[in-house]
């Protein structure tokens, strides 16, 4: 009988375990950076785009002081800011995105970083 109680728990640790472990969120940060130079008028953008495997949404974002817009990867805009905290909590659906920030008549280059969980 102690055997048997025993086995029932090791499985009862197992499966609480194995349940928390497919509970818990995975995150994954994509930046935009873009510099324009007035004189020669041209510009430069670059950045790892935000790639979400799975439906998530927005948790933290760094920088973008102008404001930013998050585009899909044909470049259909989905959202914009001008205040880059309004975009925490956005929920996006799984897929890639491009994030162009915004740049002010005196700072011609700007960068921003944005967290997703999903």
């Amino acid at each position: 009988m102690n055997d048997r109680v025993m086995r029932l728990a090791g499985a009862l640790v197992l499966g609480i375990c194995l349940a928390s472990g497919a509970s818990q969120a995975a995150e994954v940060t994509g930046t935009g950076t873009l510099v324009m130079k007035d004189k020669y008028h041209t510009q430069t953008e670059w950045g790892a785009g935000l790639s979400l495997p799975r439906d998530g949404k927005i948790t933290r974002v760094m920088d973008g002081t102008y404001g930013f817009a998050i585009r899909t990867a044909k470049g259909e805009e989905v959202a914009n800011f001008l205040d880059p905290q309004q975009a925490v909590g956005l929920k996006l659906a799984a897929g890639d995105y491009v994030l162009d920030p915004y740049v002010c008549s005196r700072h011609r280059h700007h960068h921003v970083e944005v967290t997703a969980e999903y």
